[in-house]
């Protein structure tokens, strides 16, 4: 999970970079989010997980 508009983190570099590199990762791109998505996309994130763990 990554934030497009996380500027501490680039998305580039990080978020998108990395899941190039790990077999099977699930990525969730959050879209006017920051590096505090947990707290200002929180109800999305929260489901977003849940859905992962059901899996």
């Amino acid at each position: 999970m990554h934030g497009d508009a996380d500027f501490s983190a680039p998305i580039d570099i990080t978020g998108r970079r990395t899941v190039e590199l790990v077999p099977g990762a699930t990525y969730r791109e959050y879209p006017t989010a920051g590096h505090g998505l947990y707290a200002t996309h929180a109800e999305q994130l929260n489901n977003d997980l849940l859905d992962f763990i059901k899996a």
